[in-house]
């Protein structure tokens, strides 16, 4: 158990580092994104986030992860880090920027 506890600490660290490398709107939008994914993801407690810092993100995966079933925690990880690098390698005009983006 503490090796899967261990590899849950890794993997939240490892996916907060990842999207906080994101640009803000993209950022922005990986994050509503990550909310309404883990709400749809049947034996797991809904990811809230009340602030959008990586510390507190990191924090919410962590316990994410520890709440899903094992069979899927792996699935889970790869599928967040293939969101990111989606969200990363979008062509900006694919999207509209939130009105608090623009200008930034």
């Amino acid at each position: 158990m503490d090796e899967i506890l261990v590899s849950v600490e890794q993997m939240a660290s490892a996916v907060a580092s990842k999207t906080f490398e994101l640009e803000p709107s993209r950022l922005h939008l990986f994050l509503d994104w990550l909310v309404s994914h883990s709400s749809m993801v049947r034996g797991s407690k809904a990811i809230q986030l009340e602030t959008g810092g990586r510390e507190q993100v990191e924090l919410k995966l962590k316990a994410w992860f520890q709440s899903l079933p094992t069979d899927g925690l792996a699935w889970e990880y790869s599928l967040l880090l293939g969101e990111i690098a989606w969200w990363r390698d979008l062509n900006s005009s694919s999207f509209a920027l939130h009105p608090q983006e623009v200008g930034n």
